[in-house]
Order: structure tokens, then sequence, then C-alpha cells
């Protein structure tokens, strides 16, 4: 995110306490055809930001970051922060409104479109189509069920660290969050406590990992283990979780057993390096998600990259180049803008949120 819209959305917590569409889509249909690598425009606008609905090319973003798939459907639901709206759109690229009121930065309950939003940042979704929503700027989770957006825990505009039910908890920044298919409970990924936290269904909150105010690093039984803004979280179909950290530079592994260890990255250590385990160098991941084999993918955000990672840590390029700041659409690797939010997208390709935008990249066959 720019400086100025961070500013504006921590402004906004502080009150509570040129692409042509048919040309992507004729290149993006090509590429498939070729079975060669490619990235194009699937969502929004490049370079434009606004709070249009529509088709491809015609929609607008202001900065997109968090995405998520409904697993009815196959549509895509996008955090759109600096708007505080969450957007769904469907495979082909159109975009509607679920919730909120574009840049409308407060924090209110109640029917999907009479809800507001300070600053969400991450969402997850649920096999009956339950949206959980980090509403990071706001320091609560909320809920969107049945078109009706409710806040399940923290205090709108108090950070802090307590656990306890519903408004009786706090968070300090809670970024990404998943659902553990196991238990129903959402997973949250409390950055700026650097700490795990576990929300049931219910709302009560408690921590599972981390401590809180303590920036570390630590492998081992998860009580005991150390994380660093840890601000991306997917859960594996058999309860292993994977967590990013922003500021440790690399991805942590949790068994089902509750056994830490480091994925892949070096902790501390920015860099840009593919390879296995250690020798594979990150900068400043930010989400992640699961593919359909059980990869993981990392929008490796200092990086200005999407990476692929096997469950056995070998870190590989997907698209982007790291000495470019600007969105380069066409052959891989293409060009990227900061990329923040990744989610599998239509016939194998990725979604990946980048400047005011939410790009394909198309792999190769």
């Amino acid at each position: 995110m720019s400086i100025s819209r961070r500013q504006t959305l921590q402004w906004a917590s502080s009150l509570l306490l040129g692409v042509s569409p048919l040309a992507s889509a004729t290149t993006a249909a090509a590429s498939e055809a070729s079975g060669a690598g490619r990235l194009s425009l699937f969502a929004g606008q490049i370079q434009l930001h606004g709070h249009t609905d529509g088709p491809v090319g015609k929609a607008t973003f202001f900065d997109p970051r968090g995405l998520a798939v409904d697993p009815r459907n196959g549509d895509i639901l996008l955090a759109d922060a600096a708007n505080a709206l969450i957007r769904r759109i469907t495979p082909l690229g159109e975009v509607s409104t679920l919730a909120g009121g574009a840049e409308v930065r407060v924090s209110k309950d109640g029917p999907a479109l009479q809800a507001r939003f300070v600053g969400p940042d991450a969402l997850a979704v649920t096999l009956d189509g339950t949206i959980y929503i980090a509403d990071s700027y706001a320091n609560t989770l909320r809920v969107l069920r049945d078109g009706v957006v409710s806040t399940l825990a923290g205090q709108a505009g108090r950070q802090g660290y307590q656990d306890g039910h519903g408004t009786a908890a706090q968070f300090n920044h809670p970024v990404g969050i998943a659902v553990d298919p196991g238990t129903g409970d959402v997973l949250v990924a409390d950055a700026y406590n650097n700490t795990l936290r576990r929300v049931s269904p219910e709302g009560r909150v408690r921590t599972i990992g981390g401590k809180p105010g303590v920036n570390g690093h630590r492998d081992g039984w998860l009580r005991q283990a150390l994380f660093n803004t840890p601000v991306g979280l997917a859960v594996a179909p058999d309860g292993t979780i994977y967590v990013s950290e922003y500021f440790n530079q690399d991805v942590r592994k949790i068994s089902p057993q509750g056994l830490v260890s480091t994925l892949a990255g070096q902790p501390t250590r920015r860099g840009d390096t593919d390879g296995r385990g250690a020798a594979a160098l990150l900068r400043k991941p930010q989400q992640l998600c699961l593919d359909a084999q059980g990869n993981i993918l990392l929008a490796d955000g200092g990086n200005h990259k999407v990476r692929r990672i096997t469950p056995d840590g070998e870190v590989t390029t997907l698209a982007g180049q790291g000495q470019l700041d600007k969105v380069e659409l066409g052959p891989l690797p293409g060009a990227l803008i900061t990329p923040y939010g990744v989610a599998p997208g239509p016939q194998g390709s990725v979604l990946v949120s980048s400047g005011e935008a939410v790009l394909r990249i198309t792999l190769p066959a």
C-alpha cells in the first residue's frame, strides 16, 4: 500500500478511538491455446482507481488486497481496502459489490450494503458461503452471512491484545485469516501482536502461538514458537498451517501436531533467490494460499513476484521481475507492482492483486 493510502486508512481508524480488456482476453485465450505462460488482466484497471462495478476494463478498485475463492461457484471475493468494500468477481471478470460503502471508512454492522468497513485486508470463505473478513484497520474480525455483516470479535478502533469472547477480545492489526476445515474455527495472523489466534464460530478468541509484543523467530512446539509480523495464513485439508512473516522474510509450517518449522527463506535475511528451504530468499512476503496440488502460492511483495513453494520447501518464481516496479502484461515472467493477495484462478491459473487490478497468471502447459 502506498504511504498516502496507508495514512488514509490509519486516519480513518483513529477516528474510531491503460489496458484494453478485449486485447487482454484475446491474448489470455491465445496463451492457453498455445500452452505458453502469460500475465493478463482479470478484473479492474491497472492504473485507474475507483469503485465502479462491471466487466473487465470497466470495473475499478482502490488498493485491492486479499483474495479468496467461493467454493460454491468459483467466484473470487476481494477485500477492496481503500474503498472499504467487499467485492465479488465472477470467473469471467465481472465485478459487483457485496458489502460496504465506497470510501466511507467507519465500522458499522447491518445489511451488507448498509454495513461499513474501515480497511478490510483479507477474507476467507466457508463451504456454505459464509465470508470472514479481517477489517484490519478497525482491529476486528467481521462476518458476512445471509446478507448481513456482524462483528465476530474485537473492538472497533481499539488496538490491543486480549483473549476472550466477542468484543472482550482485542487484536492489533489482524491480517491473514483462514478457516480450519476440521473445526470451522477462523485462524488469524495478528500481525502487530506477533501472534496466531484461533476464533471459534461463536467468537471466542484464544492465542495458539507467538508471544504478544515479542518480535522473534523460534521453531519448535507452537506454544514456545516466536513469530515476527505474521501476515498470511493458509490451512491444508489435513490441518497443516502455513504462515508468511513480513519481517522474518520466511514461510513457516505448523504440523497438525503443533510442531513449527521454517519451510522456506532465512529469518530476517531479505533476498530474491529460488531454491529449497533456507537456500531460498524472500523479501517482505504478503498473503499466501494453497493450490489444488497442495503447493503454496505466495505474493512476495518486496520482490514484486509471485512464488510457488512445494510442501517440501522448493521455491520457484511464477511471475514478476524483482528489478521492476510496474505492471507489464504479456509472456511470463511479466512484471508486477507489489503483489499482495493470491488465489487459485479459473482453469488452473493463479490470481494476484497488483496495482489497482487483479491479474491472472496463466501457467505454461
